[in-house]
C-alpha cells in the first residue's frame, strides 16, 4: 500500500447535497422554491440518481419537503418549527451545564470571552453563527457526559440550525443583544453561580436571537 493512503472518494450525491443545502441556507434557493430533479441534474451536470439521493437526504435533514404528486420544495420554516429547535437545544444545554456545575477554568472563561468578542465583531450571519455555536458548546463542555455533548453538537450542526440563524437580519442591535446576553452568562459562570446562569440562557433562545 502506498505510504499515503488514497483519500476516500465521496459519493456524487454528497457533493450534490452540499451544493443544494448551501444554496438553501444561503438564500440562493428561496423558501418554498421547487426542487426539480431534471433541472438540478442538468444544472449540476449529473444524472438524476445522485440528485434524487440528495433530495431524499435534504428531506430527512429538514431542508426540503416532499409533497406527493407535486415534488420537492425548499423548506419554509414556521414559527413553531423554529421554537421546537430552540426547545430541544436549550434542554440539552441546560442538562450539560447543570452536570458541569458551572465549574470553569480560567482558560475556559478566557475562551468564552474571546468568543463573545468574535461574535460582536461579526460582519455576516455565518460569522455570528460560528461564534455563537462555539460559545454555547464551550459553555456546555465541562459536562462529563460525552454522549450528551455529542448530541448537542449534532443539533448545532444540523443545517436547519444555520437556516434559522440566517432567517433573521443581522444588524448592530442584534450583535449588541447577543453580546450582552453572553457577557451576563459568562459573569455568572465566572462566579460559579449555576442558579443565575441557567435562567440567563433564555436570553439566547428568543426566536430573534
Amino acid at each position: 500500500m502506498p505510504a499515503q493512503a488514497a483519500k476516500k472518494v465521496r459519493p456524487l450525491s454528497e457533493h450534490v447535497y452540499d451544493r443544494i443545502s448551501n444554496d438553501i441556507v444561503n438564500g440562493v434557493i428561496t423558501p418554498g422554491a421547487a426542487l426539480v430533479q431534471e433541472q438540478i441534474a442538468e444544472e449540476y451536470g449529473v444524472s438524476r440518481t445522485p440528485v434524487r439521493d440528495a433530495l431524499t437526504r435534504l428531506v430527512h435533514d429538514g431542508l426540503a419537503t416532499l409533497e406527493p404528486g407535486s415534488g420537492y420544495f425548499a423548506t419554509t420554516l414556521t414559527r413553531s418549527e423554529v421554537e421546537e429547535v430552540y426547545e430541544v437545544r436549550k434542554a440539552l444545554e441546560v442538562m450539560a451545564i447543570r452536570q458541569g456545575g458551572a465549574k470553569y477554568s480560567d482558560l475556559e472563561l478566557a475562551r468564552l470571552d474571546l468568543l463573545i468578542a468574535e461574535g460582536a465583531a461579526s460582519t455576516d450571519a455565518e460569522e455570528l453563527f460560528s461564534a455563537t455555536r462555539a460559545f454555547h458548546l464551550s459553555l456546555a463542555a465541562p459536562s462529563p457526559n460525552g454522549f450528551l455533548l455529542k448530541t448537542l453538537q449534532d443539533v448545532w450542526d444540523n443545517p436547519v440550525q444555520r437556516l434559522i440563524s440566517r432567517s433573521y437580519p443581522l444588524d448592530q442591535d442584534k450583535l449588541d443583544r447577543v453580546a450582552d446576553a453572553h457577557r451576563r452568562i459568562v459573569a455568572a459562570a465566572r462566579a460559579g453561580d449555576l442558579d443565575t446562569l441557567v435562567p440567563l440562557l433564555d436570553l439566547c433562545h428568543e426566536k430573534d436571537q
